[in-house]
């Protein structure tokens, strides 16, 4: 208990460096838990794990070539196929630019086939409603919730892709795990064709909900060698590797991030190791006299280093509470146009690594000092006194 005295007594001698120093760990902490935590959230997004037995099927040349939609007939004839869906990416606008959502022009009667760990919850009523109506749509509640739709509201989608803009009519809202998964809106494919002349009888990939996760490779395999000699030849992969092909166009981000983490880790680690050997070299005559009284050299060592740890510790609590207010502030703010980001959160897992990583600050920039100044001959600093 002594030492503990101690310890906050040389702590708070220098109150305005001490604020300072903390509120300068607490900002880095902060920005490297947000930071981490993206990492983790775009990790996650491309390694879906209810994803593991769903393929998409694109054209070889381009994601942006098209296939016949014919040639689902012969995958859904596959055995390992459960269930096959043409899907096109619509990119369409509601009222301004600004409300970006994932809209899809789908083979509206495999949707929920074909995302059944995505779409968890909803009524069969309305899901009929949504096959009986050719401008009906499924929309997520998350999604609904944010504009207000209800039942029966009638939203126009003007596409940025495609020469044409929809009228839809809501007719089934569904319910997810996940936050992102219920920004998702899906209408009938038929709309589409019927709008734009050149996409009669042709989507953007297909979806495939394969029986066994185990059965996913030979079946890619499979579907390549079949349409390897088609005018239209095909590129199969695993729904996480599509993901990331998206992913990858905003470049190397994890290396991205990293660097970054690691130039705030640096950072962190000069200003407390800066400002505990200016502490410490202020307390040269009084280390001195501790130990002329009988004070051991391991003693004010772990005087020392208590009062660097307590500095860290301090501002590494405040930098996680503080990243946590900033990852509601993600989800709200980036989570509108990177509707993945709706499942951003600071995690257990990068709360201890930021914790583990101050605390290590803490007894490295404190560390050299301490040591040093514990070993430092008694009458050397006696002779200031």
């Amino acid at each position: 208990m002594k030492f503990l005295r101690l310890i906050l007594r040389s702590f708070l001698r220098s109150k305005r460096r001490t604020v300072l120093t903390i509120l300068s760990i607490t900002v880095s902490v902060a920005l490297i838990a947000v930071l981490q935590s993206v990492l983790a959230t775009l990790d996650a997004f491309a390694n879906n794990p209810n994803a593991s037995n769903r393929i998409v099927v694109r054209h070889k040349v381009s994601i942006t070539n098209m296939l016949p939609i014919r040639d689902a007939d012969w995958i859904r004839q596959q055995p390992e196929v459960e269930a096959v869906m043409g899907l096109q990416w619509f990119q369409g606008v509601y009222l301004d630019r600004s409300n970006f959502f994932p809209n899809f022009a789908s083979e509206a009667e495999y949707v929920t086939a074909i995302f059944k760990e995505e779409i968890v919850d909803y009524s069969e009523t309305q899901f009929r409603d949504f096959l009986r109506d050719r401008n009906g749509a499924l929309v997520g509640k998350a999604l609904a919730d944010k504009y207000g739709w209800k039942l029966g509201d009638v939203i126009s989608l003007k596409s940025e892709i495609f020469p044409v803009t929809v009228r839809l009519t809501v007719r089934c809202i569904f319910q997810s795990r996940r936050p992102s998964d219920e920004l998702a809106l899906h209408f009938n494919y038929k709309l589409l064709e019927e709008g734009v002349f050149y996409m009669k009888g042709r989507t953007g990939n297909f979806f495939v909900r394969v029986r066994r996760p185990d059965d996913v490779p030979k079946l890619i395999e499979r579907i390549d060698r079949h349409f390897r000699d088609a005018v239209d030849p095909t590129l199969s992969e695993t729904e996480n590797a599509f993901q990331l092909e998206f992913l990858r166009m905003m470049g190397n981000y994890t290396a991205i991030i990293e660097m970054i983490t690691g130039a705030v880790l640096v950072a962190i680690l000069i200003v407390t190791a800066n400002t505990m050997a200016m502490a410490i070299r202020e307390r040269t005559t009084e280390i001195s006299v501790f130990r002329a009284i009988g004070f051991r050299t391991a003693q004010i060592l772990i005087l020392l280093l208590g009062e660097g740890i307590l500095l860290s510790v301090l501002g590494g609590l405040f930098g996680l509470g503080l990243a946590w207010v900033m990852a509601g502030v993600v989800r709200n703010v980036a989570g509108t146009f990177l509707p993945y980001l709706q499942n951003f959160s600071i995690d257990a897992g990068t709360s201890a690594l930021c914790f583990e990583a101050t605390l290590g600050v803490g007894l490295l920039s404190t560390f050299i000092p301490a040591y040093q100044a514990a070993r430092r001959p008694i009458v050397d600093g006696l002779r200031s006194l």
